[in-house]
């Protein structure tokens, strides 16, 4: 008895230590790899601008923006077309978007970053934290990790609740839900893609930290990393005063019409609430890079880009040189061209994204847009058909890409 009580309140001292004694954000760390903009832009950079301008006009897409960054480089940084196509206000790189689920790779770094410093682990199990979280298979609930949780692979059915999510209910009100949730799969070894039970994470970080999902994201990523446009509430993004609306085609106009910003997913923050201007993503893509060690290590990203759960390739069977799909903690991974290929895309109340890092050339790439559109899903493989290109030229002639 004396032992269980000893052992109590050690575990509580260390609970309370990482809540209260020390923030997750180490103080006098080294500072990262500042970004400089390329004096040169490369030929290869200058005609993806071109056409990706070209093709917005074409589609008559109401608006983007588009930053690509190598090293710690910035090759392209620019906003395209309108906020609103009524107004024809035009957009800038600070001009605020809904990044949908691009917000799953931010948490999967975010609990990377509390696992390197001794707050979480990856195989904590769900149950500890969340007590009232069970499935209809009991011991299979128990079994369930954070791993598996930013893995989809806790052996449930594809978008379990998702509608539950839509329909604006708390993350709170959606646990007692999984109750009676069948599984179908052995957890880690099967691929579901899941909005509800991914955002059960943002409980778990909660009870750790003793403060909300929301205000840890805000202290831990988006302040240190400079992301100053960026924000994960309704409110946030209704009262700011440089956004990109969303829009869709109207058939019987015949054009894009702007449309509300919706309230959908601001209750699952981790799985689909952020807000990001391309200035925001230009310093993330930079952290993603490895260019900011003072906030996460390599040895933390290697973790967080390994690809845990094979997952299916259906959706990127257009994209050429791509050999097997999986996904690792909050990120889908590529076998492309022979390497790990760091991806992933986003919708929710008509915007689109898309974000892509190759980690081998350390060239990376975020596109906004706030209309949905075939295009978006073609944007990323385009681009990297015009570096490879770019490469190859270089490589045969010894020198760049020249334009006529």
């Amino acid at each position: 008895m004396y032992r269980l009580i000893v052992l109590f309140f050690i575990g509580s001292w260390l609970m309370i230590a990482c809540i209260v004694d020390r923030p997750l954000t180490r103080q006098n760390y080294p500072t990262g790899t500042p970004l400089t903009v390329v004096e040169k832009v490369p030929g290869y950079i200058l005609q993806f601008d071109e056409d990706f301008s070209q093709q917005l006009k074409k589609l008559k897409l109401p608006g983007a923006a588009v930053v690509i960054i190598q090293d710690s480089s910035i090759l392209l940084q620019k906003g395209y077309g309108y906020k609103n196509k009524k107004t024809m206000d035009p957009i800038d790189i600070h001009s605020v978007f809904r990044i949908a689920s691009l917000s799953k790779g931010f948490t999967g770094i975010l609990v990377g970053k509390m696992v390197e410093e001794g707050c979480m682990d990856w195989d904590d199990k769900i149950h500890r934290s969340i007590p009232e979280f069970s499935l209809r298979n009991r011991r299979q609930a128990k079994r369930i990790t954070v791993q598996h949780l930013l893995s989809h692979s806790s052996g449930l059915v594809r978008h379990a609740y998702t509608n539950l999510v839509e329909s604006g209910l708390s993350i709170e009100q959606t646990i007692p839900f999984f109750r009676d949730l069948p599984v179908y799969g052995r957890e880690g070894k099967h691929f579901a893609y899941q909005n509800a039970a991914f955002s059960l994470i943002e409980e778990v970080v909660r009870v750790k930290t003793g403060q909300p999902f929301s205000e840890i994201l805000e202290t831990e990523i988006f302040r240190p990393v400079g992301m100053r446009d960026a924000s994960c509430s309704y409110t946030a993004i209704t009262t700011h005063n440089n956004v990109a609306l969303p829009h869709w085609y109207s058939g019987r106009k015949k054009d894009y019409v702007p449309k509300k910003i919706s309230k959908k997913y601001y209750n699952t923050v981790s799985a689909g609430g952020i807000n990001a201007s391309i200035a925001d993503m230009t310093q993330w893509l930079s952290l993603t890079l490895g260019n900011r060690p003072d906030i996460i290590s390599d040895k933390t990203l290697d973790q967080v880009f390994s690809p845990l759960v094979k997952s299916n390739s259906r959706r990127h069977n257009r994209w050429r040189g791509i050999d097997g799909c999986a996904y690792g903690l909050g990120w889908r991974v590529f076998d492309y061209e022979g390497h790990d290929f760091i991806y992933h895309g986003g919708y929710v109340n008509h915007y689109r994204s898309e974000i892509a890092i190759d980690r081998e050339e350390n060239i990376a790439i975020c596109v906004l847009f706030n209309a949905p559109t075939p295009y978006a899903a073609k944007v990323v493989p385009q681009f990297f058909e015009y570096y490879q290109m770019q490469n190859q030229v270089a490589d045969l002639s010894g020198g760049e890409l020249v334009l006529p």
